[in-house]
C-alpha cells in the first residue's frame, strides 16, 4: 500500500517522472547531479527540492515510482524519446556512418548552451543540410523538451537556416512559429527577417490573404521583427480597414504596431479615423491614440 504521507497527484510531478525516465535512465541521482550542475535541459519549473522530495519518497517505498503512477500513454511517450536517443546515437556507431547524420546528431545532442561548432559544421554543407534541417524544423518532436534536444533544437535549426540563406527554409520557418515558446519564435522571426525582401513578400502575402486564420496573426507577429518598412506599414493599414479585422483585438494590435510606419500624410489621416471607430475596445482605442501621440511629437 501507498504511503499516504506523500503522493504522486499532480501534473508536475509527473512530469518529473517524465523528464527522469526520458534523459536521465529513470535515476534521480543523475538527474539531481544535472539540475545541480545547471544542465541545459533542466526544467526551471521543476525545483531540485521537489525533485529530491519524490527520491525520498521512492527510496521509502521501494518501488519505481514511475512504474506506480504513469499511464500507458506516457509511457509510450517516455519509450518513444528513449528510442529516438538510441537512433541518434546509432549514426555513431555504424561502420561508414553519414556525415550529414552525424552533424545533426552532434546538433541535436549537444549539451552546450549554444552549440557554436555543430551550427558551423552545418552551414558549412551550405544548401545540401537544408532539407535535413527543415525535417527537423517541421517535426513536433524536436519541439517538445521531453525528447532529445530538449525542445531547443528548432532555435538552433533556425539560425542555420538563416546563415545558409536558402529561400526554401521560408515556409517551413513560417510554419514553425506559433508553438508557445516565446525563445523559438524569437529566433525563428529572426531567420525570416534575415531573408529580407523574400520574406517579406511571402508574409505580406499571408497577411492580406482571406478568409481570416491565425495564420494571418502569425504573418503580423513575424512582420514585426522586420526593419522599419513603409510597405508593410501601408499593408496593414490596409488590413485595419476591412470591416471585420478590428473584431480580431489580438490581430488588430499587431497591426497597429506596424502601422507606426506609416510616413505618408493621408495614410496617417486614415489611421487616425479608424481610431474614431465607435465602440472601439478600449485596448485598441488606447494602443492607436499612443501611436497618433508619438506621430504628433515627431
Amino acid at each position: 500500500m501507498v504511503e499516504s504521507e506523500f503522493q504522486v497527484v499532480d501534473t508536475i510531478d509527473m512530469e518529473i517522472l517524465m523528464h527522469r525516465e526520458a534523459h536521465f535512465g529513470g535515476s534521480f541521482e543523475i538527474m539531481l547531479e544535472y539540475y545541480e550542475q545547471g544542465g541545459v535541459g533542466r526544467m526551471f519549473d521543476f525545483e531540485v527540492t521537489k525533485i529530491k522530495q519524490l527520491q525520498s519518497f521512492e527510496n521509502r517505498l521501494g518501488q519505481d515510482l514511475a512504474a506506480l503512477y504513469l499511464p500507458s500513454a506516457a509511457r509510450e511517450v517516455v519509450d518513444a524519446s528513449k528510442q529516438l536517443y538510441q537512433d541518434l546515437r546509432d549514426a555513431y556507431a555504424k561502420e561508414a556512418p553519414e556525415p550529414l547524420a552525424i552533424l545533426l546528431s552532434d546538433l541535436i545532442l549537444s549539451e552546450e548552451e549554444y552549440p557554436e561548432q555543430a551550427i558551423k559544421a552545418l552551414v558549412a554543407k551550405g544548401e545540401e543540410c537544408v532539407p535535413s534541417l527543415i525535417h527537423l524544423l517541421s517535426s513536433p518532436l524536436f519541439s517538445d523538451p521531453l525528447y532529445p534536444g530538449y525542445g531547443r533544437v528548432p532555435i538552433f535549426v533556425a539560425r542555420c537556416l538563416a546563415a545558409v540563406q536558402d529561400k526554401r527554409a521560408i515556409p517551413p520557418l513560417f510554419e514553425a512559429l506559433g508553438e508557445d515558446n516565446f525563445f523559438t519564435d524569437e529566433e525563428i522571426i529572426k531567420a525570416l527577417a534575415s531573408f529580407g525582401e523574400s520574406a517579406k513578400r511571402f508574409l505580406l502575402n499571408i497577411l492580406k490573404q482571406s478568409p481570416h486564420s491565425k495564420d494571418n496573426e502569425h504573418a503580423a507577429i513575424a512582420l514585426n521583427g522586420f526593419p522599419e518598412d513603409e510597405e508593410i506599414a501601408s499593408s496593414s493599414l490596409e488590413m485595419l480597414e476591412r470591416e471585420t479585422t478590428l473584431q480580431k483585438t489580438s490581430f488588430s494590435s499587431y497591426l497597429i504596431f506596424l502601422c507606426a510606419n506609416l510616413t505618408q500624410e493621408s495614410e496617417r489621416e486614415r489611421f487616425v479615423a479608424i481610431s474614431n471607430t465607435k465602440n472601439l475596445p478600449k485596448h485598441i482605442s488606447d494602443e492607436m491614440a499612443v501611436i497618433i501621440k508619438n506621430w504628433k511629437r515627431g
